[in-house]
């Protein structure tokens, strides 16, 4: 593909008066095509196109297809075009594009341009940043994420770095994270009991244990992924009372909550009284209160529902 039929592609991803989700779209296919590209000759001739182009959806294209290439071959080069227009650029929108390609790439070696934006006053291009220090596997980019998240006020902020802390942080972070667990927002909560399970270990699990009596439902979602992960048998009691207060009465949002915790429970089964009144409760009082799905897991992975079918009021 020379640089002609590079701009001609550029061009129609560009058209978004013909972009719609069809397949027949000339947009959409273009984006389809940008997707795929592997041919990393083109690399100098999309640089080029950087050079002469002003018009800002265009530069927004050249840097998609970059990024793919980048995301699909690995070629170093792609990071470093990113990384130098990424100092040029001015546009919130560009710079965000710009960022969001970066964070595609399998590894940035020195992220020091990108921490210049992480305080960027554009929420855009500051969460993109935060975003984009996931490929900055470095004590440095979490040294930042770290700052980030004892200091700043602003929630999106915090879950975009505890996010980002999941895929690169260290036991470094672990009490920074810990003090989240505070917070009023409950995403921040969540996010930061995501990371904590990642980072952590065994050592957390009174932590988790605690998270599971949050006022909020999907942060004690979190804490059963937590105790799932890390739990022994003295987190028995408390998911077997999170079971009972689940099925109360009847919900209306499927989640995996139950599921979660039964396949905690079934690991520490045997002989256990207490797990056995509660499979018998769940059995005889409880099977109308089961979504289809909970139900079919049910049957295929606890023994005491193998042994015989169950009807929808619960009798065996």
């Amino acid at each position: 593909m020379d640089e002609k039929e590079l701009l001609k592609l550029i061009e129609k991803m560009a058209d978004r008066s013909s972009y719609t989700s069809s397949e027949d779209s000339p947009s959409w296919n273009a984006y389809r095509k940008a997707r795929e590209i592997t041919d990393t000759s083109v690399i100098p001739s999309l640089n080029n196109l950087l050079e002469k182009s002003k018009d800002r959806e265009i530069r927004d294209g050249i840097y998609f297809i970059l990024g793919k290439i980048g995301e699909n071959t690995g070629d170093e080069r792609v990071v470093e075009i990113l990384l130098k227009w990424l100092e040029k650029e001015t546009d919130k929108y560009t710079l965000s594009s710009v960022l969001e390609r970066i964070s595609e790439q399998k590894i940035v070696k020195e992220c020091s341009t990108i921490l210049k934006f992480i305080k960027d006053e554009r929420w855009l291009v500051r969460q993109n940043a935060i975003r984009a220090l996931k490929v900055c596997k470095s004590s440095i980019a979490e040294e930042a994420l770290i700052k980030i998240i004892s200091e700043t006020t602003d929630e999106y902020d915090l879950t975009y770095a505890n996010s980002v802390l999941f895929e690169i942080g260290t036991y470094k972070a672990i009490p920074h994270l810990l003090n989240l667990l505070e917070h009023p927002k409950g995403d921040v909560k969540c996010s930061a009991l995501s990371a904590l399970n990642e980072i952590g270990d065994a050592s957390l699990l009174p932590t988790f244990l605690e998270a599971l009596q949050d006022r909020s439902g999907a942060v004690k979602g979190y804490a059963m992924l937590g105790i799932n992960r890390h739990g022994n048998e003295t987190a028995i009691k408390p998911v077997i009372e999170r079971i009972k207060n689940m099925l109360k009465r009847k919900r209306n949002v499927v989640s995996d909550d139950i599921i979660l915790a039964l396949g905690f429970l079934i690991r520490f089964e045997e002989g256990n009284e207490e797990i056995h009144k509660l499979f018998d409760w769940i059995k005889t009082k409880k099977w109308d209160f089961l979504f289809e799905s909970e139900k079919k897991w049910i049957t295929a992975n606890i023994t005491k529902f193998q042994l015989e079918p169950y009807s929808t009021n619960g009798a065996g």
